[in-house]
């Protein structure tokens, strides 16, 4: 598809991948190494790259291949970045997207195990997403059911998508989907059982830090058995270090002790003698504070990235074990450009591998309790968190695939927010203030742990706990250069917005949904909202019959120098070349949210008046059934016209033709209201041809009631200019068409009265 599209085509293809494409230039790699990963690359030319398309995963993959994999993908994101930032900076197109074939919703419905490690593809691209946001980043995937042809033609829709976001989508050949939070709690399992004095819990890193006062929360919540495993190893105390607990003493010491031994106190050296104290101690009082509060508690000193040790440690408590919390992890926290794989195999071998040979080592059936220390690092992306955001989304993944295949067991991945613990900086958290981020105080967030064991969380299999805001945003800039969109209208033929715009014998495109194609694709290339749009015009309406045959639509994006504003215009190519405009209009950019106008007063009381529906049968209007949302002329005046309208929203095309504050097909009311104006008041049927300027402020009720205005501005024979506004009952201004045009044209009165 790509060659075909007319791209140069350069195919990396991994180690044990035999099959070539032609077309292209092909490099093989040989091993994984990351030294002639960035030879081949070099090799490949991709100095001058617009597109990365990087096919995460395939068929029948051992779980460490799969992790293999992943943190190539990784590496190979390194060293492109550069080079798309480069191109995207020319006003080019420059775009990452990468491909997996779990299930069509990130893994998230439950595959197989061994298939998971894909699932954090997701991290590393929304991270990438927030480190350079001039890219184009996506992370797709896709059902295995597809086939390739139709898997190909997926993979290049999301290729040329206009929008920037979502950065994460799932396609299955029906639905689109992508990844947000649930407004309620999963549904608990039926089968679902309390954690009580009888269970046993391994928990990993649970000596120090946050996981240990979580442990000591679980303990004094649910008295379980405890057995903690960590990488400190517990020991008699140093003699040089009892009795100090002052930091600068202890290392005052450390020094003395160093010195004693005739080996050099260098900074490091005196750090790691300092910390070694500090963390035996932490684990003692960690045991201590457990034990306190009624709970049996172990610690093992293990490495749980070695699967054979983890295994020994825990064979003498396997019968007993019924559950895990795997809390254990690192970060390695850099820019994706600058990562190196040691410090990717470093965060992958504690959160991946570390859980891994835990759950080796114990007999899965009886596993009833099996919790996990995700973050919102993964969910959201993180800047500087690559690595531990792919590992984070893992973890996810496996959390529903372990719970798909062990429906029994409580299973939870919990994607914290950060702690105001030691392990946010002043400096991070200062940041984080001034983002409004609110950090997890420690006992709320230990409190939240403790409950999530109780049977009614126990269908949380992926849970969101702490702020619900990501830690760092992505900062998207309107392009600087003209930017041109191509739509193919034929599909809307079938959408109740254009199947009930028939006028005569033929649909029309409603100049409501043209305006909200403008308004739309802005808000998508610019990732900011749009409040106002002047100088809207129809030059010559979209028409739904033979003419459409063949014809390309497009939509331009062309700022102005100065950024605030730009020019859009829609036009069509014929299939013998002819150029066709049919709207333009001016956007203005970088809209935020609008100081509101006055109210509008003496407004009726809704429920009065006539019924409204007659306009729809008297050859007034021509719209069909689904647009009929005039419910009642509550005043007609030719200085003020009033009707009570209501209409469930269509969103044509997954939303395409709407905005954060716009949806066509109530808008569309407020120009059939002009309509009525123009009948009662000029005895002329019209339309609509321009629109002097739009304020968006609100998104108008969907299915619910509110009020359009129609007031003149200026009439003669043959037009008018009207201003529209759609208010909510008490006047609050949602929406005007300020300087609305409309034509008279008799020769559609027998048209509009055929309808």
């Amino acid at each position: 598809r790509l060659v075909a599209a007319g791209w140069q085509l350069r195919v990396l293809r991994l180690p044990g991948v035999p099959q070539r494409i032609s077309g292209g230039a092909d490099g093989a790699l040989s091993s994984w190494g990351a030294g002639e990963l960035a030879s081949r690359l070099e090799e490949l030319g991709t100095d001058r790259v617009h597109l990365v398309l990087g096919f995460a995963a395939a068929d029948s993959l051992a779980w460490a291949e799969g992790v293999r994999r992943l943190a190539h993908t990784l590496l190979i994101a390194k060293h492109v970045v550069g080079p798309l930032t480069a191109a995207a900076a020319t006003g080019e197109r420059a775009a990452f997207v990468t491909v997996t074939q779990l299930d069509g919703t990130f893994g998230l419905g439950g595959v197989a195990e061994d298939a998971v490690p894909a699932g954090g593809v997701g991290g590393l691209v929304k991270t990438l997403a927030v480190e350079a946001p001039e890219l184009f980043c996506r992370a797709l995937d896709l059902t295995p059911a597809l086939g390739a042809g139709e898997a190909a033609d997926l993979v290049l829709d999301e290729v040329y998508d206009a929008a920037a976001g979502p950065v994460q989508v799932g396609r299955d050949g029906v639905r689109r989907v992508a990844l947000t939070l649930g407004e309620e709690p999963a549904a608990p399992s039926a089968d679902a059982v309390p954690l009580t004095s009888d269970d046993l819990l391994v928990v990993t890193g649970g000596g120090r830090g946050i996981t240990a006062r979580c442990a000591w929360a679980l303990a004094a919540a649910h008295r379980p058995g405890l057995l903690l495993l960590g990488r400190t190893a517990l020991g008699e105390e140093p003699t040089w270090a009892r009795g100090l607990t002052d930091q600068g003493a202890l290392k005052a010491a450390a020094v003395d002790q160093l010195k004693q031994a005739d080996e050099k106190p260098t900074p490091k050296r005196v750090e790691q003698l300092y910390q070694a104290v500090v963390g035996e101690r932490e684990v003692r009082e960690t045991l201590a504070a457990i034990r306190a509060v009624g709970s049996e508690v172990e610690y093992l000193a293990v490495d749980i990235t070695d699967a054979a040790a983890t295994a020994a440690a825990l064979a003498p408590y396997q019968e007993r074990i019924t559950g895990v919390v795997h809390g254990a992890g690192v970060l390695a926290d850099q820019l994706i450009s600058a990562k190196k794989a040691a410090e990717i195999e470093r965060v992958f071998s504690v959160k991946l591998g570390g859980l891994r040979s835990v759950v080796a080592a114990l007999p899965a059936d009886r596993l009833r309790h099996v919790v996990l220390f995700s973050s919102v690092a993964g969910f959201f992306g993180n800047r500087g968190q690559s690595d531990y955001a792919m590992a984070n989304e893992v973890l996810n993944s496996w959390a529903a695939a372990w719970k798909r295949s062990h429906p029994q067991t409580h299973v939870t991945s919990l994607n914290w927010g950060a702690w105001d613990s030691g392990m946010v900086s002043p400096q991070i958290k200062a940041v984080f203030e001034e983002r409004g981020i609110s950090l997890i105080p420690e006992d709320t967030g230990v409190r939240l742990f403790a409950e999530q064991f109780a049977p009614e969380r126990s269908g949380d299999v992926v849970t969101v706990l702490g702020p619900t805001t990501p830690l760092s945003e992505r900062e998207q800039a309107a392009p600087a250069s003209p930017v041109v969109l191509e739509r193919d209208l034929a599909s809307l033929i079938g959408e109740p917005l254009v199947a009930d715009h028939v006028i005569g014998d033929a649909p029309v495109l409603p100049a409501a949904a043209a305006l909200g194609w403008a308004t739309g694709a802005v808000e998508r290339l610019t990732g900011s909202g749009v409040a106002e749009i002047r100088d809207f015009a129809v030059h010559k309406g979209v028409i739904f019959d033979d003419s459409l045959d063949g014809s390309r639509f497009q939509l331009s994006f062309d700022p102005t120098p100065d950024g605030a504003e730009a020019d859009v215009a829609i036009r069509s190519t014929t299939a013998d070349g002819t150029v066709r405009p049919h709207y333009a209009a001016r956007v203005l950019l970088g809209g935020g949210a609008r100081p509101q106008p006055e109210r509008v007063t003496g407004l009726p009381a809704l429920g009065g008046g006539s019924d409204a529906q007659a306009l729809y049968s008297d050859g007034t209007l021509f719209h069909g059934e689904s647009l009929r949302g005039l419910r009642r002329v509550l005043r007609d005046d030719e200085s003020r016209l009033v009707i009570e309208c209501g209409l469930p929203e269509h969103r044509p095309a997954g939303g395409a033709f709407a905005s954060s504050r716009y949806a066509p097909g109530t808008a569309d009311l407020l120009l059939q209201a002009a309509l009525v104006w123009m009948r009662r008041h000029r005895d002329t049927a019209s339309l609509p041809m321009s629109v002097a300027r739009a304020d968006l402020y609100e998104a108008l009720p969907d299915g619910e009631p509110f009020v359009v205005v129609v007031e003149p501005v200026s009439a003669n024979g043959t037009s008018a200019t009207v201003d529209v506004s759609a208010c909510a009952p008490d006047g609050h201004v949602l929406l005007r068409f300020a300087g609305l045009s409309l034509v008279s044209t008799p020769q559609l009165a027998a048209k509009f009265a055929s309808r």
